[in-house]
């Protein structure tokens, strides 16, 4: 089983999760990841345990015209070599979860006549999903209206994102107790206080960091309240982290450059202040945590907006547009949020009705299907919907 997929967190962990379920399943599989050498992805499977493949690969969206043609060389090279790669191994499949990491692989896996299931998590789809959906076993989209974007001859099954066991076991009242319980010994937190989490994603975002910074220095916390700041790693080193940690006064201040163990911070919280990733969306609904969703203005296609425009439709989140390189309005919002006890659980109660978290099983179905040679389509099983 080939699982493909990164350049950031939103798309490897989804990957994880789907490896974590495969490897579990009856007869288990062996699963095999490929991604970005140079990306998460690698370290990631390393610490699952999962059998890692890298290739040298380069972004293309944002980039100058000589680092274009860079990773163009770098995308054909790759492709080839996969090309060979699959044709050795010949696995039951390729999953790709998305992201430039995952192309090679994908666009391989059709010469190689391994068959293809693509994940697309964006209400719009990316690139890899518009070009390869027609010769793709399954396209498993996380939102129906996706399907509206894509060939009518592909065959598109909705079924929400993979979310890991760790993050799913939540809504288990036992089980996300303890989350809590080792969430406050981990991030150093008194108990009984209202505890906002504030994350841009894998790789942090500035405007939320610089407003939470402006924020603590001045003064506009409550006292009564906790803070734990996800800043990513490029952000982490910056003078103004250190100076807000000491000036927190009253309210408690905590901030980390990344972190893996995500459920500890959504079981320890009352709130999200968040960018819109799709992967970050699927997590939150999992762990039925209410949000005031900050999508990033610069995103591909808008996808973060329409995003989380699907979760605020539903009700489950709170949408504020960034304003220039400012988060403050999406910021106030969430401290009434807090303050509104009933407003957050009308929101918790939503998230658990969107399904946004619970994609592993659709996928695995799809899987299910090619290993007993059933591939007529129609309804599959766990909820999942054909289009």
């Amino acid at each position: 089983m080939v699982i493909t997929g990164g350049g950031t967190g939103g798309h490897v962990y989804p990957a994880i999760a789907l490896a974590e379920a495969l490897r579990s399943s009856e007869p288990p599989f062996e699963v095999t990841m490929v991604g970005s050498a140079s990306g998460p992805e690698g370290d990631a499977a390393e610490a699952a345990g999962i059998a890692f493949e890298g290739i040298s690969l380069g972004g293309i969206s944002g980039k100058k015209p000589s680092e274009k043609v860079t990773a163009a060389f770098l995308f054909a090279r790759g492709t080839a070599g996969r090309l060979a790669w699959l044709r050795r191994r010949r696995p039951l499949c390729v999953i790709g979860t998305g992201g430039y990491a995952a192309a090679p692989t994908c666009f391989a896996s059709v010469p190689s006549g391994v068959p293809l299931i693509l994940h697309e998590m964006n209400t719009v789809p990316g690139m890899v999903t518009r070009y390869l959906s027609v010769r793709a076993y399954a396209v498993a989209t996380a939102f129906e209206k996706t399907a509206g974007s894509l060939s009518r001859r592909a065959r598109v099954v909705t079924t929400g994102i993979p979310v890991r066991r760790a993050i799913t076991a939540l809504a288990d009242e036992e089980a996300g107790s303890a989350a809590a319980c080792a969430g406050l010994e981990f991030f150093d937190l008194p108990p009984g206080r209202r505890t906002l989490l504030v994350s841009g994603g894998s790789q942090g975002a500035g405007a939320l960091n610089r407003t939470v910074w402006d924020a603590v220095e001045a003064g506009g916390l409550p006292s009564d309240l906790r803070v734990i700041h996800i800043t990513g790693r490029s952000a982490y080193g910056d003078m103004r982290r250190s100076a807000a940690e000491g000036a927190a006064t009253g309210a408690v201040y905590r901030a980390v450059p990344y972190l893996e163990r995500m459920e500890l911070a959504y079981a320890v919280s009352d709130l999200a202040l968040s960018r819109a990733g799709a992967g970050t969306l699927a997590e939150l609904a999992a762990a039925g945590l209410p949000a005031v969703l900050v999508p990033y203005p610069h995103a591909a296609s808008g996808h973060q907006d329409q995003n989380a425009e699907a979760l605020q439709s539903a009700g489950a989140a709170l949408v504020v547009e960034q304003e220039g390189e400012s988060a403050g309005r999406a910021f106030a919002a969430a401290l009434s949020l807090l303050d509104d006890e009933e407003a957050r659980g009308r929101m918790a109660s939503s998230l658990s009705s969107v399904g946004l978290g619970r994609g592993t099983e659709g996928i695995v179905a799809l899987v299910e299907e090619l290993r007993e040679g059933r591939h007529e389509g129609g309804p599959l099983e766990n909820g999942a919907t054909v289009a």
